[in-house]
């Protein structure tokens, strides 16, 4: 009798617990508005307990065993607009039933070859920002990262090496530059287009992450959406024509799903002689479920060869004489055919592993393995001896004849030139003016001229003068991630992971085309002309110049010279997060720590440092650090406030880790590691009658360290200008809204309205390559300067439709101002100030003309307003629901404004000018060269059309 009590009572206590610890769950199946058809891999989160799962199949997803609560969801697909669903759980699992998702009209339209032009130019081409943006599901990113990209729009001014663009859960970021790596997949927008972004401070479920915000690309052929498609474009901003073809399995029943696409970009913008695409892509995927569908292997290999025409900026002068604000100094005519001396030419093919171990029902593990090889070629214009061959060279231009009594070339004696009088300089120069005007090769490379003289030399027997070089960045890149997440039965989640890379930099020049010529005589033509006393001074190689029998090598097209380096870099992190939420608080805090080990490896003795430029330098290394917390309260479904703050240590980039990584391997004095505070409030809106994002930021960086290598016209030689304990600071304004009208139509709008600024005077030490000396050591005067670039105030107002039978339109108004020319550091030193202030001294300058000069010098340019009109239209037929058949069209600049300054810099050169005063004679004294702009293209166009089943 006690036995069976005492089993009676097991019983009942074991349903006392259980109905104790019994929670609810919610549940749903997710299908597209139109066609009803299932939704598979669409990504459903409860953003309050960093919870999330993945619709199957049959568009089915499921939480269990959630507290009692009201929970807010968040459903993302890509080309669907993002879905948010309040659902309150009690002690059942709540069946939402059927949740529809309306396709994004905006995702349709976007090209990543916008993105990926911003990350793999340099300062002097056409995207003279490396600026990350990428389509987001945030109501502000959306608008920014596309709608502002015609102004080369950095979200909060910064550059994209603070963004965090991950690719299958390993951080891509280029591990020299710190740039994004949008161009390594571009034109494979199929096979990328499903996309997890995070905003601001918010991190990732794959690290703690910085201050730009984070996108993960899931490129697995398990996430690309079933099916077949082919889509066509045709344009006039970016390429011609666009084929691009894919196609999915989705999970298959035997566990396998594959996929493949392909794309071609050809053609050039329709606007910028030489700008032009002969792009390929090709991407291939397959994934396998096994053990019980707990682990899943996949491969991925995709690649982007890429051969594409660069824009150079020029002057205004230039511009102005050619009545063309898109004139490119690269392009020439070589047999009458359009040449470009800058062409980026490049294939880095990326090969992944992943895995991923269900260990149970909580606990989840993810790994993956990647490999990034191939080259990346730069090719420009170059000469060894004689006059610069580039046809808007300062010297050529109408302005030299006029630019003080002399320009360039002022006698050290002072003595002016017989026959050197006013009358002579006008006479030069309404000859070049009219020559410019009427000519209309005078803007352009005269290639068949460099080449006659290349075969006249050859017949000599002499080196080529004139040629095409290719500088390369070829890249062995190995990275591995892993990561394994926790769910605990509090709803709590713990996350932490590994990380390393390990990559290997080849830096060289190549001998791309002697231009007529046989053979190219490797010396360093700056060496050659300063230190000619010796031979051994100007070899490029020593080495090779030795085993040659005291001859200098001669190279031909294919070979490499000038310069020849490895750069090395080891890095590794462990990071761990913790996320928890309690009724309508949240927070999210973790930290990072990790290392990183950088050094240069000559591969060549250069003659003037035979002693620092072949072999290891000294190794470079840096404790990394970054801790950061989030923290939310929701208020209710419609009302919740996010504040987060974080504290960083980066390493430094190894460009800017060394004084002149061509030609030795003296580290930059003062370099250091870089240190970041943010801080961000975000109140976030979502009634019926209007979703809307709200945030402030408050950022600072602190001792940056740059490195800039020019030709110094004060020293007559190359240059290396090496910054260091340079801070900055950002604060402002973002604002995101969209608010339904009636019948379809909405109101959008963005605005970011920031303040960008130097906070110090950073110092600087200044050598040249043909000296080991430092000829220079002062500090350059930015501070309270604005950051360079990118607009400070942006503002966005559109107007959408969605009307029935899938139409869909839009028009929208962009204003900007507040963008800031890039400055050129040299400018602001105590010396470039004191060389006026010296000439005023000795000559007694005209004071008009020592404040033109002293203006000219310190101010920076800000750029005019601007604002442009953009319209969208588009339309999807469903075809039994089986096929899609649809197109989409968007022209920008409406209003085809050809007047907006859409970036540029102050180049580097001072002028030598020479004021002839009445009683000393002449004096020299240096004012800036002209600045240098590009601009917006006019009315353009991107029509896509494409066809699904």
């Amino acid at each position: 009798m006690k036995i069976k009590q005492l089993l009676i009572l097991l019983v009942l206590s074991a349903a006392s617990l259980t109905a104790l610890a019994q929670n609810g769950g919610v549940k749903g199946r997710v299908v597209s508005r139109e066609g009803r058809t299932a939704l598979s891999n669409v990504k459903v989160a409860i953003e309050s307990l960093g919870l999330s799962t993945t619709t199957d199949a049959e568009g089915n997803f499921r939480f269990e065993d959630l507290a009692a609560g009201d929970y807010r969801l968040s459903i993302e697909a890509p080309e669907f607009e993002t879905s948010n669903i309040t659902v309150r759980v009690e002690k059942m699992v709540r069946d939402i039933n059927t949740v529809s998702l309306v396709p994004d009209a905006q995702q349709a339209m976007i090209d990543d070859a916008v993105f990926a032009e911003f990350d793999s130019d340099t300062a002097t081409d056409a995207a003279a920002l490396p600026s990350s943006l990428s389509a987001s599901k945030d109501i502000f990113n959306n608008i920014a990262s596309y709608k502002f990209s015609e102004m080369r729009f950095n979200v909060r001014g910064y550059d994209s090496q603070y963004s965090s663009i991950y690719l299958n859960g390993i951080r891509f970021n280029d591990a020299m530059t710190g740039y994004g790596p949008w161009s390594l997949w571009s034109g494979l927008n199929d096979a990328t287009r499903n996309q997890e972004t995070t905003s601001g401070l918010a991190s990732s479920g794959f690290g703690v992450d910085g201050i730009g915000g984070t996108t993960n690309v899931n490129a697995r052929a398990s996430q690309m959406r079933k099916g077949f498609r082919a889509s066509v474009v045709n344009g006039n901003s970016m390429y011609r024509f666009r084929l691009m073809l894919s196609y999915a399995s989705g999970q298959l029943d035997n566990g396998w799903s594959y996929a493949f696409s392909f794309s071609t970009r050809q053609g050039g913008n329709g606007y910028v002689d030489g700008v032009y695409y002969n792009a390929f892509g090709y991407f291939a995927s397959a994934e396998k479920l096994f053990g019980g569908d707990r682990h899943r292997l996949g491969l991925t290999v995709l690649g982007a060869p890429t051969e594409r025409g660069a824009q150079q900026a020029s002057t205004q002068e230039a511009y102005y004489l050619l009545d063309d604000p898109y004139y490119n100094p690269n392009v020439g005519r070589q047999a009458g055919k359009l040449r470009n001396s800058r062409v980026r030419n490049y294939h880095e093919p990326i090969a992944m592993l992943t895995y991923g171990f269900d260990i149970s029902d909580r606990t989840k593990l993810s790994a993956t393995a990647s490999v990034r090889f191939g080259k990346n070629g730069y090719s420009a214009l170059s000469w060894m001896n004689g006059d610069d061959p580039r046809p808007d060279y300062y010297r050529y231009l109408p302005s030299y004849w006029l630019n003080g009594m002399y320009e360039g070339d002022a006698p050290a004696d002072g003595v002016i030139p017989d026959g050197f009088d006013q009358d002579t300089r006008y006479n030069e120069f309404h000859k070049s003016y009219f020559q410019w005007v009427n000519d209309p090769d005078k803007g352009m490379i005269d290639y068949d001229g460099l080449t006659q003289k290349n075969y006249m030399r050859a017949a000599e027997g002499k080196s080529a003068n004139a040629y095409i070089e290719e500088r390369h960045t070829d890249q062995i890149d190995f990275n591995f991630a892993a990561q394994i997440a926790h769910s605990f039965r509090n709803q709590s989640t713990l996350r932490g992971g590994i990380a390393t890379r390990v990559n290997r930099t080849e830096y060289y020049d190549e001998v791309k085309d002697l231009l007529g010529g046989e053979y190219l005589l490797d010396i360093d033509k700056f060496a050659e002309r300063d230190k000619a006393e010796n031979e051994f001074n100007y070899q490029n190689d020593l080495l090779a110049y030795l085993e040659n029998g005291r001859t200098a090598p001669r190279v031909g097209e294919g070979d490499k010279f000038n310069y020849d380096y490895y750069a090395f870099l080891r890095q590794g992190q462990i990071w761990a997060m913790y996320n928890a939420a309690f009724g309508g608080f949240s927070m999210n805090v973790g930290g990072e720590v990790g290392f990183s080990n950088m050094w240069r490896q000559g591969r060549r003795m250069k003659g003037l440092f035979p002693y620092s430029s072949l072999g290891n330098s000294e190794k470079i290394n840096h404790l990394t650090y970054k801790v950061k917390g989030e923290f939310g309260y929701r208020f209710s479904g419609a009302h919740a406030l996010n504040a987060n703050v974080t504290y960083l240590q980066n390493a430094p980039q190894f460009r800017d880790a060394f004084v002149s990584a061509r030609t030795r391997n003296d580290v930059t004095p003062g370099l250091s590691t870089e240190k970041i505070f943010g801080a961000e409030l975000t109140y976030n809106l979502n009634l019926p009658w209007i979703k809307a994002r709200v945030s402030g930021y408050y950022t600072t960086i602190a001792d940056q360290s740059k490195v800039i290598s020019f030709y110094d016209d004060t020293r007559g030689s190359f240059t290396n200008f090496a910054m260091s304990g340079i801070d900055k600071r950002y604060y402002g304004l973002e604002v995101g809204f969209t608010a339904p009208i009636w019948g379809g139509i909405s109101l959008n709008g963005a605005l970011s309205l920031g303040d960008y600024r130097y906070t110090s005077n950073p110092d600087f030490v200044q050598t040249v390559d043909n000296s080991t000396a430092i000829v220079s050591r002062d500090k350059v005067l930015w501070d309270d300067f604005r950051v360079e670039s990118a607009p400070q105030t942006a503002l966005n107002v559109g107007l959408n439709y969605r009307g029935p039978h899938n139409w869909f339109a839009s028009i929208d108004f962009n204003y900007y101002d507040n963008m800031y020319l890039s400055m050129n550091p040299a400018r602001r030193t105590t010396t470039a100030y004191q060389s006026i202030l010296r000439a005023d001294a000795e000559t007694q300058l005209p004071a008009a003309m020592k404040m033109s000069a002293l203006d000219r010098m310190s101010h920076q340019e800000r750029f005019d307003s601007a604002y442009t009109l953009n319209l969208s239209v588009g339309k999807t037929w469903y075809i039994h629901r089986l096929y899609q058949l649809g197109f989409s069209l968007e022209v920008k600049n409406l209003l085809n404004n050809q007047d907006i300054r859409t970036g540029g810099y102050e180049q580097m050169r001072l002028s030598r000018r020479t004021y002839v005063d009445p009683a000393n004679g002449p004096v020299q004294y240096y004012t800036p060269f002209d600045s240098k702009y590009f601009y917006m293209l006019g009315t353009t166009y991107y029509l896509n059309v494409y066809f699904r089943f």
